[in-house]
């Protein structure tokens, strides 16, 4: 005997389309093939290399603008020294402060004190001394420290060393025959001054172009016009540390 179980009767179209429909969204919330928002793999290494060369490209940019803010501030602080010390010689019948070898900073109220070429333009520049030190110099509670070297300019007094038989005297500016050629100071690149030398100087030595570590390194250099230029090499030809010179036919050092 055959039992006959009642067939449902067919879904429409419309029913049955909309029955799959949900079974796919169902099927798509429970098992997510992706996170929206996500970073795959190579999506992560492309924007690490991106960053890296954007990061190439722009360290030598900076550097190169933090080095020419640092030459900016130096040729600043070299013509400062210049104008303070050429006021000086006003006052002084023409004569630089007198540069006396290895001098720190002393108390000027002793009467006894000697008191290196530096300290001797404290009125002249507002006590500011800021302006002898290199930029970026470390501070330590706004204080500039002295390291080594940190004193950025030496005063040129060699022509009056030679002038004064081979003994420490001050520059006479009106012995002087090319101001605009004469040295009458510049960038410390000699590394045996002591660090509270406060009194550098070229009596002896060239603390210029002697310590330059590099051919294509340029010095900044004071002349006793008050213009600062920058030089690769000492070139007697167009600069000089002697009343006489330049042009010498004998070396200047």
């Amino acid at each position: 005997m055959k039992i006959h179980l009642p067939i449902p009767p067919p879904k429409s179209k419309k029913k049955l389309l909309s029955s799959l429909r949900h079974c796919a969204g169902c099927a798509a919330s429970t098992f997510p093939t992706s996170r929206p928002g996500a970073f795959t793999m190579v999506e992560l290494l492309v924007t690490m290399a991106i960053i890296g060369l954007l990061a190439a490209l722009l360290v030598p940019a900076v550097r190169g603008s933090l080095d020419k803010a640092r030459v900016g501030q130096l040729t600043s602080n070299l013509r400062q020294v210049g104008a303070s010390l050429l006021s000086y010689s006003v006052d002084n019948e023409g004569r630089f402060p007198l540069a006396g070898g290895f001098l720190p900073y002393v108390n000027a109220a002793d009467p006894a004190a000697v008191v290196s070429w530096q300290q001797a333009l404290d009125s002249y520049m507002g006590g500011d001394r800021r302006v002898f030190f290199f930029p970026n110099t470390p501070t330590v509670n706004s204080e500039v420290q002295p390291i080594l070297n940190t004193y950025g300019f030496f005063l040129g007094a060699r022509a009056a060393y030679i002038d004064n038989n081979n003994t420490f005297a001050a520059v006479n500016l009106y012995k002087i025959r090319a101001p605009s050629s004469y040295i009458l100071g510049g960038e410390v690149r000699y590394s045996s001054f002591s660090a509270a030398d406060a009194d550098r100087d070229n009596y002896t030595s060239d603390p210029a172009f002697d310590g330059k570590t590099s051919e294509g390194e340029s010095i900044q250099l004071l002349f006793a016009d008050g213009s600062v230029r920058r030089y690769l090499s000492f070139d007697q030809n167009q600069i000089t540390t002697r009343y006489d010179g330049p042009g010498l036919l004998t070396p200047e050092w």
